[in-house]
Formats: C-alpha cells, sequence, structure tokens
C-alpha cells in the first residue's frame, strides 16, 4: 500500500512542477503504462498507444489549470484494494488551489494500477463524476 501511496504521490508533486514550474506535460508519461485507458466524466472512454496521446489530451487541462491561477494540487481520502499481488485500484481526492489556498476545483479520481518490471504504472484512469 505505501508503494501505491508513494506512486500518487510522485504523480501529484509531478503535476505540480509542470503546473508552477515547467509546462512539460510529456514529463508525466512515466507514470502510465502503455496502452493505457483515460475514462471521463461523461464515461468516454480514450484509448492512449503511445506518450504523445497522453501528452496532447493534458496539454488542454494544463492551460485550464494555468488560467484558473492553480498552483498547487492536493491529493486526499486515499482508498487502495488490491486487486492480485500485482494490481490494485487506489482512489483518491484531488484539490487544485491557487496561491490564496482557495480551491479552484476538486473531484474524486480512480486509478487501475499494475506493477510491471518498470514498477507501478497506471493502467486505467477514471474521472468518478458525481463522487
Amino acid at each position: 500500500m505505501e508503494e501505491l501511496l508513494a506512486l500518487i504521490e510522485r504523480y501529484r508533486a509531478a503535476w505540480e512542477k509542470v503546473i508552477r514550474q515547467t509546462g512539460d506535460v510529456d514529463s508525466l508519461n512515466t507514470f502510465f503504462h502503455l496502452p493505457c485507458i483515460f475514462v471521463g466524466g461523461d464515461g468516454t472512454a480514450l484509448l492512449f498507444r503511445a506518450g504523445e496521446d497522453i501528452s496532447a489530451f493534458h496539454r488542454p487541462r494544463l492551460e485550464v489549470f494555468r488560467k484558473g491561477g492553480v498552483e498547487k494540487p492536493n491529493t486526499k481520502d486515499f482508498d487502495v484494494v488490491p486487486l492480485g499481488s500485482r494490481s490494485a485500484l487506489v482512489s483518491v481526492s484531488w484539490e487544485l488551489r491557487r496561491a490564496d489556498d482557495s480551491v479552484e476545483r476538486a473531484w474524486r479520481h480512480s486509478y487501475n494500477v499494475l506493477q510491471n518490471e518498470r514498477g507501478w504504472k497506471i493502467l486505467v484512469s477514471t474521472f468518478q463524476a458525481g463522487a
């Protein structure tokens, strides 16, 4: 479980660096298994076969976050459900905060993760609409 919390913390910290400093959404791709699936709030499932596909998905989100004044992504309320020895479901609440610490947006997200020779990677990223 600690490894999975550490994975999400590294992902959160990477997003913070992207938002506040680099703008390099390509750096986020290392967290994902390829291929991977993103499920949107409307239930739409997107299959990404290459890192550039993930980057293309994240670029407009980065712009929205920056326009909203987001400076710090926070995570809380972790739930981990082991799915055997090499996979798990990790759910987490995200809050994107501005410089004044007000919340720009918040949502619940789940990640189906699996462990391979490169460590734990996100296979399915699901935005939990209404959660």
